[in-house]
């Protein structure tokens, strides 16, 4: 028993290395990217409603490459439009997708610095392998 009891602690800790945080406040992202030295990835989705959004989530932000690449190199942001969210998160979602996604290109990958200025953007997800996604990302954080 005592086995058990240090082991599924063990366990429980080692998945907690391979999840992601998602963060819905721009402005709380672009806060945690300047206090960790880091870009932002803004990520435009509709999951739902999007073919392209869904592949992209499961074959490469759902990866073990991918989940230890942006850990390294970016805090994650993603506007959420769910029903549920207040008319206030909603309003100021749509100010982001103004400013950032005028075009409502879905799914749409924007890198800003720790300053919110753009420092390059994706088209469509195209069913790259995420090590091909990672070196795209990586080309335009670059530049």
């Amino acid at each position: 028993m005592k086995r058990c009891a240090f082991v599924l602690p063990l366990l429980f800790c080692g998945t907690l290395g391979f999840s992601q945080e998602w963060i819905s406040d721009l402005s709380m992202a672009l806060r945690q990217a300047s206090a960790q030295n880091k870009e932002v990835l803004l990520y435009f989705s509709v999951p739902d409603a999007c073919t392209a959004c869904e592949k992209l989530e499961e074959k490469v932000f759902s990866s073990p490459t991918w989940l230890s690449f942006a850990e390294e190199n970016f805090v994650l942001a993603k506007p959420s439009f769910e029903a549920s969210a207040s008319f206030e998160s909603k309003a100021e979602n749509l100010l982001i997708v103004e400013k950032y996604n005028k075009d409502g290109f879905f799914p749409f990958v924007v890198i800003l610095d720790k300053n919110g200025k753009i420092v390059g953007k994706t088209g469509n997800y195209n069913d790259e392998h995420p090590d091909a996604y990672i070196a795209m990302l990586e080309s335009i954080s670059r530049n």
